[in-house]
């Protein structure tokens, strides 16, 4: 799993990096029938050696992507003379286009865009698995997972939490059921302030492992009772973070890679339904259309959201403007040579100077971008 060293090296070390440098990124994904055999290497060794760079960096990307790695969907490396930095990813990229086996790869300057995107906009989900025995924390992250190890360990010995039944057994004469009256609703009320204060612990040393591991967004496993009494013991800010409850695994002591079968599909569904719901409010107050990008220069924009998949090819002016068709370069740059270049490669560059947030959409959103908005649209700041 990515971790914030990694993030913070992305951006403070590779992003700015001043001398020539390789940036490559390729499918990997064993699914792939394109990629039987690691075909996807071969690609990528044809890809680097087809490009005008120095031969000792060709050779360092090249070991560097022989070497064997856990399964994974997409690599990103980042190769210079003193630099050598890959990224084993469980998600896809946007902006680059990595379909049918090809490789995007860049020399020159640094092309992390799409893996700066992915860093900063998918969402980093806290999983709470709630079991009678032990309470557990997952922290989950561009399609990888790892456990929060002991991060109960202070509500008991190993970070268990004792059973507790709703009648004092003990005191019950065998054969005779315990019907209530003032000795039953004692206990059971104390057994409730036992529940409620061992949940206010639990919520306490949430709160600080939501903190320090900057976690967006909460699942909680388990039973349906015990998961949604522990949410309604969470401070307010907690509560507002909670993503969804889901049933608990059979098996107690899952592994991590069981518990991330289980929340993957839900983790996929919140995403899908968050980029339906913008497209919503696109179609309610948003605008499209042909002239989106002029708005998006004219600083109108204070949201673009765009297709995952960006292959639509647009023209730049002399000047710097960049129009969608000759008819827009001869009303808005008159007298000037206009360059045919690609969209997904001036996007993020036209986003960030007119101060648009960008957002890309996948799935059922993208096919309804593309069919209903024709590919861009965006939410004016009037």
């Amino acid at each position: 799993m990515l971790r914030k060293d990694d993030i913070h090296f992305v951006k403070e070390t590779i992003a700015p990096y001043s001398s020539p440098l390789l940036s490559l990124y390729v499918d990997v994904n064993p699914s792939n029938p394109d990629n039987a055999r690691r075909a996807w290497l071969v690609r990528a060794k044809n890809t680097i050696k087809s490009l005008q760079i120095p031969r000792d960096i060709a050779n360092k990307a090249i070991e560097t992507l022989e070497f064997d790695r856990p399964d994974a969907r997409t690599y990103a490396l980042f190769v210079a003379q003193n630099l050598v930095r890959i990224y084993v990813l469980q998600v896809d990229l946007p902006v680059v286009d990595l379909a049918h086996g090809r490789v995007e790869a860049r020399w020159g300057e640094p092309y992390v865009f799409p893996l700066e995107y992915v860093l900063d906009e998918y969402e980093r989900y806290g999983v709470v698995f709630i079991d009678k025995v032990k309470w557990r924390l997952y922290e989950l992250f561009l399609g990888d997972i790892e456990e929060c190890t002991d991060a109960f360990l202070e509500l008991g010995s190993g970070g268990q939490s004792r059973k507790l039944e709703k009648r004092p057994a003990a005191r019950v004469t065998p054969g005779v059921e315990l019907r209530g009256g003032a000795e039953g609703d004692h206990y059971a009320r104390h057994i409730d302030a036992v529940v409620h204060r061992f949940y206010k612990r639990a919520a306490h040393l949430l709160a600080k492992l939501v903190e320090t591991s900057h976690i967006d967004r909460l699942i909680f496993m388990g039973p349906h009772e015990d998961t949604h009494l522990f949410e309604q013991c969470l401070p307010r800010a907690l509560r507002q973070r909670t993503a969804g409850h889901i049933p608990s695994l059979p098996n107690p002591q899952a592994s991590a890679g069981e518990v991330l079968k289980r929340v993957t599909p839900f983790v996929a569904e919140s995403r899908q339904a968050r980029e339906l719901a913008l497209l919503q409010d696109l179609r309610e107050r948003g605008m499209w259309g042909p002239r989106i990008l002029e708005a998006l220069q004219m600083g109108r924009l204070h949201l673009l959201v765009a297709p995952w998949s960006l292959n639509a090819r647009v023209l730049r002016c002399a000047g710097g403007l960049v129009v969608e068709d000759q008819r827009a370069a001869e009303a808005f740059c008159p007298g000037q040579i206009a360059q045919e270049v690609a969209l997904r490669d001036v996007l993020a560059d036209l986003a960030t100077a007119h101060g648009a947030r960008l957002e890309f959409v996948q799935g059922q959103a993208e096919a309804r971008l593309l069919g209903e908005f024709g590919g861009l649209a965006g939410l004016p700041r009037w």
